[in-house]
């Protein structure tokens, strides 16, 4: 008679793995990007510090709905920031770097959510809140405070990272559009280029024609 000990111990074992995946996970994905008006142009590079509070991953639980992690979250708003940004200034690099005077520095802070279905849709959504600041030479040019939901028709868990990219990339419009119009005040002026000296062309000798040559050659 064989023994059923192995048949329950695997049947164990593999409610045992299931149970240790309590979570959902949410890639967050970028969405299409709207064309842009055309920006305004500045002059010298952007400095972009996110939050420290923005972690590359980030898991909310909403109610009683299981943990839900959303992946990539700092990096993909790092990138849609550049991808609405490189028009308008000569660079734009990621971090505190070392800025010199005259340099943008802009400030972003944003926390997602998950959003329980309600008026706005039959599923879950994605919901962005936050704020951005932009400053040069310790001084506040502009800022505000944002918020974005996407729209409301995710299955709970991995399709709502779709949602995420929306709202990230929602804000990264709003943020771009608003610094694409700000208007730049350090104008620098062009460095001239040196004179150029110039003189008549000299008078060229007429080269001989093919007759000429043979009669000076008959000589």
């Amino acid at each position: 008679m064989r023994s059923n000990v192995p048949r329950y111990f695997s049947a164990y074992l593999l409610l045992f793995c299931a149970s240790c995946s309590f979570e959902h996970r949410a890639k967050v994905r970028s969405a299409e990007l709207p064309p842009l008006a055309p920006p305004v142009l500045h002059s010298t590079r952007l400095w972009l510090e996110l939050s420290d509070e923005i972690g590359e991953n980030t898991c909310v639980e909403p109610g009683d709905a299981r943990l839900l992690c959303f992946e990539h979250q700092r990096s993909e708003l790092d990138a849609a920031l550049h991808r609405v940004l490189w028009s308008s200034f000569p660079s734009v690099d990621s971090g505190s770097g070392d800025p010199r005077a005259g340099d943008y520095v802009l400030h972003v802070a944003l926390t997602l959510e998950a959003l329980p279905p309600d008026a706005s849709g039959p599923g879950w959504s994605a919901g962005a809140r936050g704020s951005w600041r932009l400053e040069r030479d310790g001084k506040t040019l502009a800022g505000e405070q944002v918020a974005s939901r996407s729209r409301g028709d995710f299955a709970y868990g991995a399709p709502l990272g779709i949602g995420a990219g929306e709202v990230i990339d929602a804000v990264a419009v709003r943020i771009g559009l608003a610094l694409g119009a700000l208007p730049e005040t350090h104008v620098t002026p062009p460095v001239p280029l040196p004179a150029v000296a110039t003189a008549p062309l000299p008078a060229s000798v007429p080269a001989p024609s093919a007759r000429n040559r043979r009669g000076t050659s008959a000589l």
